[in-house]
């Protein structure tokens, strides 16, 4: 079978550098709100926490591949796949995607505000560590999944490569920040990488429906004349393909629902806007002078 390295290399690159972004602006966030807060000295505290969880998810990572042997069942990889591909569809939502920022704000202001009242302590560390591992063990999930629906050889090592990539870019982003202060534009970094990994997503659903096929647990309906392309999760089954055009169906609602109708709040706002400066006070009306008779009448009547 043809390998394909490339798909992979990009595959790993897009999960490892969401991941690793979220979880390195919780960080980058923490430590500059302790600063501004006056507990510079908690600065360290935070990095530490940081960095024990990126060592938990490494050993997590190595636990689950001792477990999960090169002899695991096709089911099992299976069962990966499909929580992998769910996983990806609800952290690359457009509305997670949207919402990251306020959420962060949220978690991170309520965080320093119940440190600084109760002055735990290594309660910023245990805030970064719960954050990172969160992310970590959500990538575990993930290149569990890749490396599963990946031949060995080419496709494996590009997938180490494209960590590696990413791995680079996190560490440049890291420093960048920390010394230059410099702004990354969340905005359409998530939708970019939202985008992605959508499509892995419906990448492992294939995969997934496959291996359960393959186990004997999902019957495979074949379809004549359809090419087999691992590396996008294309097999020539009613199932794969049915699967991954209702996934393809819920990731293209998830991505144009939210635009169509900000666009139509957009509408909206400014038909109201045109409609309060059409809107002119309606001129008082005249008064006519009085006539002499009137008035004499009126002085009479006085």
């Amino acid at each position: 079978m043809t390998e394909t390295p490339v798909p992979y290399f990009l595959y790993a690159l897009g999960i490892l550098l969401r991941e690793g972004t979220e979880a390195m602006l919780v960080v980058v966030a923490l430590a500059a709100g302790v600063r501004q807060m006056g507990q510079a000295r908690r600065v360290c505290e935070i990095y530490a926490g940081a960095a024990l969880a990126v060592a938990a998810s490494i050993l997590m990572a190595w636990g689950v591949e001792a477990l999960i042997s090169d002899d695991a069942s096709d089911t099992l990889e299976g069962v990966f796949q499909l929580v992998a591909a769910g996983t990806l569809f609800y952290v690359s939502s457009w509305l997670t995607a949207k919402t990251q920022a306020s959420r962060w704000h949220d978690f991170l202001f309520s965080n320093l505000k119940e440190s600084s009242r109760r002055a735990l302590p290594f309660a910023m560390g245990l805030t970064a560590f719960l954050a990172v591992l969160r992310e970590g063990a959500e990538t575990i999930v993930f290149f569990q999944a890749l490396l599963a629906g990946a031949s060995k050889g080419l496709e494996q090592h590009a997938i180490w490569a494209g960590m590696g990539a990413a791995a680079a870019l996190l560490l440049i982003m890291f420093f960048a920040l920390q010394r230059f202060l410099v702004k990354i534009p969340l905005g359409p970094f998530f939708r970019a990488t939202s985008v992605l990994l959508y499509a892995l997503a419906i990448v492992f659903v294939g995969q997934g429906i496959a291996s359960f096929q393959e186990s004997g647990v999902v019957h495979a309906t074949f379809i004549p004349y359809v090419p087999t392309i691992k590396a996008l999760g294309i097999f020539p089954t009613v199932q794969t393909l049915g699967a991954q055009l209702v996934l393809f169906a819920f990731s293209a609602g998830a991505l144009l629902v939210p635009q169509w109708q900000e666009g139509l709040a957009g509408h909206g706002r400014k038909l109201a806007r045109k409609m309060t400066k059409g809107r002119r006070p309606a001129p008082a009306p005249a008064t006519q002078p009085l006539s002499k008779r009137d008035s004499q009448a009126a002085s009479s009547a006085s």
